[in-house]
């Protein structure tokens, strides 16, 4: 076998020339300059980086300030962010003026709702006193109704620990009764008029709250409501335990009144989701408080501490509506008109809490009978 030979002057590999082809160069000498320009060049590199950062993190807050502004479950934001702020006038693509948002309308809406809960608390109050009375005329037990209260003789031998129960627990039922029948029947009813279905929710919610919040007040102070544990001779834990189901009971219904709230509203711009939280607090928070401050105003220097407490305690059905800002709306309730004062009903608001602060300034002694008598012909 013949192999096959390189000729001698072949050569595979020169360690030598290799090395020289690939000498590698001498390490230069670092001087002070060289560590000067480093370090000016590092100093360059890091007052660019610390723009840049600060430059992403404007637009990061800037980007978080659109989302706050934007975000539909937080009310705080949105009572600060609220488009409605912004003052643009709403129009069709017709080019007809949807709502025109200023000051004056919203001060028609908190002023149209203050007048619907004076008119339902006057309603929710005479009806809670009379069925106390006519309860009471029963055992031939007659009262003085006044504007601030209803008073008895509490030395009368006709009353008994079953009668007591009776006749207070008579006033926080027929409330509770009245509120549902008008929370859940009649504000259904006044499908086309958004104005009664305002009063209808004042209603409903004033007369839940002379239950529930009654309740709670009439606990702390043993006063109204509060003779029914007193005179069932419930321990304090009872009475504790039966409260806070009254106080969550306040904040659920309240909560959840948030959807039928939205139905009380003269325009669907002030319902969308990004101007709830300001239209709850012109259409049932702004209204509670001053509506309340109106009739503690009135009872001066009356104030009873029970009537008050139940108020106080009430707040929380228009406070917690406002957490609840994507709740479902009813669409068949929507409408576009004008904000409107309501005259007819500031006139009768006027009216019926001027007779009420003075006709029942003195008392008015109400004697119900009931005779039946049956004779032999």
């Amino acid at each position: 076998m013949n192999l096959y030979k390189l000729p001698r002057s072949t050569k595979l590999f020169s360690r030598k020339k290799h090395m020289q082809k690939h000498k590698l160069p001498k390490r230069k000498q670092i001087t002070i300059r060289d560590i000067i320009n480093n370090y000016r060049l590092y100093r360059a590199d890091l007052r660019k980086y610390k723009a840049q950062k600060k430059y992403q993190k404007a637009i990061q807050k800037k980007q978080l300030q659109e989302e706050r502004k934007n975000k539909t479950n937080n009310p705080f934001y949105q009572l600060l962010f609220s488009k409605e702020h912004s003052r643009k006038i709403v129009m069709d693509a017709e080019g007809n003026i949807l709502y025109r948002p200023n000051n004056l309308n919203s001060f028609l809406h908190i002023l149209n709702s203050t007048l619907s809960f004076l008119v339902a608390y006057i309603l929710i109050y005479m009806l809670y006193q009379f069925a106390v009375m006519f309860t009471a005329s029963f055992q031939e037990i007659y009262g003085t109704l006044y504007y601030y209260k209803l008073d008895f003789n509490a030395h009368s031998s006709n009353w008994t620990r079953l009668n007591i129960i009776a006749v207070t627990l008579s006033g926080p039922l027929i409330s509770l009764i009245v509120g549902l029948y008008s929370y859940n029947y009649l504000f259904f009813k006044a499908r086309n008029y958004y104005s009664l279905r305002l009063f209808f929710y004042w209603t409903g919610l004033l007369g839940i709250a002379y239950f529930f919040a009654a309740f709670i007040s009439g606990v702390i102070t043993n006063k109204g409501f509060g003779f029914v544990p007193l005179w069932l001779f419930w321990n304090d834990f009872t009475k504790f335990f039966f409260a806070l189901i009254s106080l969550v009971s306040l904040i659920l219904i309240g909560y959840y009144s948030a959807s039928r709230l939205q139905a009380t509203s003269n325009n669907s711009f002030r319902i969308q989701k990004e101007n709830r939280a300001l239209f709850f607090l012109h259409q049932t928070l702004l209204p509670y408080i001053l509506g309340s401050s109106i009739i503690f105003l009135i009872k001066i220097p009356n104030n009873q501490a029970y009537e008050t407490l139940v108020l106080v305690f009430g707040i929380l059905l228009s406070g917690s509506v406002l957490f609840n800002l994507k709740a479902p709306d009813y669409p068949f309730f929507k409408t576009n008109k004008r904000a409107l004062l309501n005259f007819p009903l500031l006139l009768f608001a006027f009216v019926i809490l001027y007779s009420w602060r003075t006709f029942l300034a003195d008392g008015l002694y109400v004697v119900i009978k009931f005779l039946i008598e049956i004779t032999p012909l």
